[in-house]
């Protein structure tokens, strides 16, 4: 991981924490609200979360990394372009639309395809579910259910921040649960610790 995960926490709060009154996506209000495209779209933010997402996976077996669009595409795709140059490990990707396309294919998800011709996303494959926040999870249901009608499995969920909602218990309770910071009532960031799945 970054030699400081508490400085990491500290530049992400500084950047990306807006105090205020916000409508999150779940629909639930909040003082603060975490904007981490503001993180992900840095270029000295961007490698460094990367890397601890990374790391923070290091211990679990997963293939492929992906999510829903577009938190997952801005996590996945450093990962993977740096998982290549740092540990020599090629990882693909995939991502889920909220709203399946009305023109080209008509598709909701894309995904990598290997050089025999074969999706990535099949039968026996483990994936890495990422995401930039959770609130309840609900966003991540979409996801899951792509993966569970493929076959494939999810290894463990990983985010980078949790909002430590009491209604995204299931999720944490039903998965590997890999976040990298916790963020409390004031949105102040903390170093998580991950989570095993409860059954």
């Amino acid at each position: 991981m970054p030699s400081d995960m508490d400085d990491l926490a500290r530049r992400l709060e500084q950047r990306c924490i807006l105090r205020g009154d916000f409508t999150l996506n779940s629909g639930k209000k909040s003082k603060y609200f975490y904007d981490g495209k503001r993180a992900l779209l840095a270029a000295d933010l961007k490698v460094d979360i990367a890397a601890a997402m990374l790391d923070r996976a290091a211990e679990t077996p997963y293939d492929i990394i992906g999510g829903i669009a577009i938190g997952s595409l801005l996590i996945s795709e450093p990962m993977s372009v740096l998982s290549s140059l740092r540990d020599s490990r090629r990882i693909d990707t995939f991502y889920v639309r909220d709203e399946r396309k009305t023109w080209g294919t008509g598709e909701s998800t894309y995904q990598a395809i290997r050089a025999d011709d074969t999706e990535v996303l099949q039968p026996g494959t483990r994936v890495l579910l990422v995401d930039d926040v959770i609130t309840t999870g609900n966003s991540l249901r979409q996801a899951l259910n792509v993966i569970e009608d493929r076959g494939a499995s999810v290894a463990a969920i990983s985010v980078i921040v949790d909002r430590m909602d009491p209604d995204a218990d299931w999720l944490r309770d039903g998965y590997a649960f890999l976040p990298l910071f916790e963020v409390d009532e004031s949105g102040s960031l903390h170093v998580a610790r991950n989570r095993a799945p409860v059954n």
